[in-house]
């Protein structure tokens, strides 16, 4: 069942694929790329990675650098690896902060804010650790609760021996996830939410990593039994499941997954009703919802979610197309207003960038991101072309 998701999903980018590459075409012939269009785009995010937040002064850096090139939101990870880059009563402060009495997130909100930027917690989710080196801190999560750590097979999961195996992602391990479908996983992250936006006067709280590693994973054993005991089950297999148990099997962490999602949107409306619940998402419906279970155009639709930013990441405008058709196809236009279209600036040359900003355009989104500031550090002239074509009227 699972080679066949794969293939249905496959074969259907192929078709959009190729009906992406004649849009682009149609594009360029029609001289649209080298023409700026009219308008800016309402929302124009910025992300931020961690290794900013560390110190007043690279914070200071960012938010000049942002109201420089007229940013009005920014996403900052205060959440990176099970760990906080802010005061926190459920999760130990992050090791790169030397001065433990600093708090980066009360420091940067203020000052932000007073430049008109909206300012987004940045959290990874299930996402919890991805390095070869043990955490620093004792109560960190992977310590106090391994019995949470996702699984892709019944086997007893041996922490020490599969950090050994993390060679930054390559061979497609990302490292350390929560268990999504695991009974207790979900209860801890809306805990760590709420610590968050109780304590912070924040616009938005952004969820990263709110996925499975792929479809291969929850099997996690707590969860597993916790889905035998739901279902009446006396014994279950993942490699055993005929066709109709394996989509039910499915459905059943897909939902798990939206019900994080669900959940805390009901805890924004209940203690600060005015923020803004977005959310990283891949940026192809099908294999999203295939292979990530990530059903974020039921997000949208459900209202459980007020943005939806797509890592549109790829270098290939094509591609890039291809993913912007799946969106049309299955997406109606008032759930499309509410997509920021992501666009990497890690991978590409500014030019490749450019090209994307005038296709968004075209399409008519209204938000746009950027991935990652850290990039705009280490070139310092890398966004100077990005900002004629996002600011076309000057």
């Amino acid at each position: 069942m699972l080679k066949n998701q794969i293939s249905f999903v496959i074969q259907t980018t192929k078709k959009i694929h190729v009906r992406a590459a004649v849009s682009v075409a149609l594009l360029f012939s029609l001289n649209l790329a080298s023409t700026p269009q009219r308008g800016e785009f309402e929302s124009r995010y910025l992300w931020v990675v961690r290794n900013t937040l560390t110190t007043e002064k690279s914070i200071d850096q960012m938010i000049q650098f942002a109201t420089f090139n007229r940013f009005n939101h920014i996403l900052v990870q205060v959440r990176g690896r099970g760990d906080a880059y802010y005061n926190s009563n459920v999760v130990p402060k992050s090791n790169l902060i030397k001065d433990t009495s600093f708090d980066p997130l009360a420091y940067l909100i203020p000052r932000a804010k007073a430049k008109g930027i909206h300012v987004h917690a940045w959290v990874n989710t299930y996402l919890l650790w991805s390095s070869r080196v043990k955490p620093v801190q004792k109560d960190h999560i992977i310590f106090t609760n391994p019995n949470w750590l996702d699984q892709n097979s019944s086997k007893p999961l041996i922490v020490s021996s599969e950090m050994k195996k993390f060679n930054g992602g390559k061979n497609g391990n990302e490292g350390f996830y929560l268990s999504p479908n695991h009974p207790k996983v979900n209860s801890y992250l809306l805990s760590v939410f709420k610590d968050l936006i109780e304590n912070y006067n924040l616009d938005g709280l952004h969820l990263d990593y709110v996925r499975f590693h792929n479809s291969e994973y929850g099997q996690n054993p707590s969860a597993v039994a916790y889905y035998q005991k739901l279902n009446g089950l006396k014994a279950f297999s993942t490699t055993e499941l005929d066709e109709s148990h394996m989509i039910e099997w499915s459905n059943h962490r897909r939902k798990a997954v939206t019900d994080l999602v669900r959940e805390a949107k009901n805890l924004i409306e209940t203690v600060r009703p005015k923020m803004v619940l977005s959310a990283a998402v891949k940026p192809n419906l099908y294999q999203a919802r295939e292979r990530y279970y990530q059903e974020w155009d039921v997000w949208l639709a459900a209202g459980y979610l007020d943005q939806a930013v797509v890592m549109n990441y790829t270098k290939d405008l094509k591609d890039f197309a291809a993913n912007i058709d799946i969106m049309y196809d299955n997406l109606p236009s008032k759930y499309r207003k509410k997509i920021v279209m992501g666009i990497a600036t890690y991978n590409q040359s500014a030019r490749h960038v450019v090209d994307k900003i005038k296709y968004t355009r075209v399409t008519r989104f209204k938000g746009v991101s950027f991935f990652s500031y850290n990039v705009m550090v280490q070139k310092p002239r890398y966004f100077r072309p990005i900002k004629k074509i996002l600011y076309p009227r000057g």
